[in-house]
């Protein structure tokens, strides 16, 4: 069965990377077989991180090959497969985590640009990490909304005194 990750939730990350589990990634992984690895990688056209259990990466595989085969036809330069194969299958690691916590791997966060905060957004199969900044200044207008939404969130719980919402 595939895991599907649908949601978004903003999270404080520690100096070293560690940062609770979302919620929505919790609920995910729990329907995901016991023990499920994740895996992180810089995402292939955003400025952000992309995530998922170690089973999607058989997806990638075919995907990658439909694509070789398809750029073939098309008379395309082999280069192209390749660096993307190198992305795809090379600069990936493992994201350690518990049922709680989890760590981003330094240099993914060097990669993703993440620093005290991290934007987890679910992309169906997979899900993103995004710098809140970066996502802020996205060009899609939607996903920009939802990343300010988030942040100025976050900035009403941290400034408001107990009983306030």
């Amino acid at each position: 069965m595939t895991t599907l990750f649908h949601g978004s939730a903003l999270c404080e990350v520690d100096a070293d990377g560690t940062l609770p589990v979302p919620e929505f990634l919790a609920e995910a992984l729990g329907a995901a077989a016991p023990g499920t690895e994740i895996l992180v990688s810089r995402h292939e056209a955003d400025q952000c991180l992309v995530a998922y259990p170690r089973d999607h990466l058989q997806t990638l595989r075919r995907q990658t090959e439909r694509r070789r085969r398809a750029e073939e036809r098309a008379g395309r330069d082999p280069r192209g497969h390749h660096r993307r194969v190198r992305r795809t299958f090379g600069a990936i690691e493992p994201m350690p985590r518990t049922a709680s916590r989890m760590r981003i791997p330094p240099a993914m966060r060097h990669l993703g640009r993440i620093d005290a905060l991290a934007l987890f957004v679910g992309a169906g199969e997979s899900f993103e990490i995004w710098n809140p900044d970066l996502a802020a200044a996205s060009d899609d207008a939607h996903f920009r909304d939802l990343a300010a939404w988030s942040l100025d969130a976050r900035g009403r719980d941290t400034n408001s005194t107990p009983g306030e919402q």
